[in-house]
């Protein structure tokens, strides 16, 4: 028992941090949307900016996709079609992944979410559905995103699964060494900041054939050409031994996720995955909204429009790194976690900062070790110099006051 996962630990030790977030009035906040990151509390008409918006482009209110939305629902006459792809399918759906496709030139199907894809897809990799049907000792990063953790039980029950620490090259050397088949997860852009040693990894890779997953729901839209993300901008082009799942609500500013399954010609991987890939092959889906969203959100990426954005966005990171000192200074990322300690302190940090107008998430474990509590912060391409000023002031001045 426990050898993978452990609820009943984790709820032991964080849940009376999350009734304090609460009683603090930091979680379960009903808000209205202003645009631009901004929101009204309902039930005090205070407003706020959203300091932890993963919407780094600020396509999530772009009137083009909102507009495509509402279209895709009008035009489809219905919300859903009711039942499993793989039976029957709306034609948008094979519009809208085709428009991911030409945008990443790989395989692409679409699911309800980041989490689903990989749901759908590590099981499949455990199986050795991929690797010649031999089963992989599947090795995560320790610090891979839950969504990729939470899977570990059922790689589990297909194959050997091993923790390595987190971007620890040498430890995944010596496995590759071992001369069994190694398929490594982990992100490429981290949730809480940093970034995989992709280059490093696709040396492995070539030396060793090892197979790389990753997680790029940070990474897609905010880097590379038409928001391709780090690892695919790293690669050039995708393989046979590289699977990509991400999210389509972040960055991309549409609705739920997407595997990139390998080289669009690959026939095999795309109906082993819809007749296996679990979440796939179920009736929920991403909706005719959804879909609308993704087709023009995939226009703007291949417009000149994305270029400006990243460039905005790059910009704006400058301007926070210059402002407000943290651990992933300067590495051109849009994620910044502040590490604050003790989790009590965390929670006044956050209530503080919202009192003075600024949402930030305080992260506490597990999602980060425990005693290494922080504030996770996303810089956005649609903020304003001066927001970020005045937030870098209210946060320097608290950090001023603690120590």
């Amino acid at each position: 028992m426990h050898q993978y996962t452990n609820t009943k630990k984790a709820i032991e030790l964080s849940n009376r941090f999350w009734d304090v977030t609460t009683e603090a009035g930091l979680a379960n906040i009903v808000s209205r949307n202003l645009n631009d990151g901004f929101h009204q509390v309902i039930s005090s008409e205070k407003s706020f900016l959203n300091m932890s918006s993963y919407s780094y482009l600020g396509l999530d209110s772009h009137p083009d996709i909102l507009r495509a939305a509402a279209d895709a629902v009008i035009n489809t006459g219905s919300l859903n079609t009711s039942i499993s792809r793989i039976r029957v399918q709306f034609d948008i759906l094979q519009r809208a992944e085709a428009a991911l496709a030409d945008l990443v030139d790989a395989q692409v199907l679409t699911t309800p979410s980041c989490a689903a894809a990989a749901a759908a897809s590590l099981p499949l990799l455990a199986s050795g559905a991929l690797t010649d049907g031999i089963a992989p000792v599947m090795v995560f990063d320790k610090n891979a995103h839950f969504c990729l953790n939470m899977m570990k039980p059922i790689c589990a029950d297909e194959a050997e699964v091993q923790t390595i620490s987190h971007n620890d090259l040498n430890a995944l050397e010596d496995l590759c060494k071992s001369g069994r088949r190694i398929a490594y997860v982990a992100d490429g852009v981290y949730s809480t900041g940093g970034q995989a040693p992709v280059r490093e990894l696709l040396q492995l890779q070539h030396k060793y054939g090892l197979f790389l997953f990753f997680d790029e729901a940070h990474g897609f839209s905010t880097l590379g050409r038409h928001g391709r993300g780090l690892v695919l901008e790293t690669m050039g082009e995708i393989n046979d031994r590289t699977l990509i799942v991400t999210s389509l609500n972040k960055g991309f500013g549409a609705s739920g996720g997407a595997i990139f399954l390998g080289r669009r010609e690959d026939r095999l991987r795309h109906d082993l995955a819809t007749r296996f890939g679990g979440p796939i092959t179920w009736s929920q889906r991403i909706n005719t909204a959804g879909l609308g969203a993704i087709i023009a959100s995939a226009g703007i990426h291949r417009s000149a429009l994305l270029g400006q954005l990243q460039a905005q966005l790059q910009d704006k990171v400058r301007l926070f790194d210059e402002l407000i000192d943290s651990e992933s200074r300067g590495d051109g990322l849009p994620i910044r976690f502040i590490s604050i300690g003790s989790e009590e302190n965390t929670v006044l940090y956050a209530k503080s900062l919202f009192e003075q107008g600024f949402y930030t998430s305080p992260i506490f474990f597990p999602v980060i070790a425990k005693g290494r509590a922080g504030l996770r912060i996303m810089v956005r391409a649609n903020m304003q110099d001066d927001d970020i000023r005045r937030f870098a002031s209210a946060l320097n001045q608290l950090k001023n006051d603690h120590e």
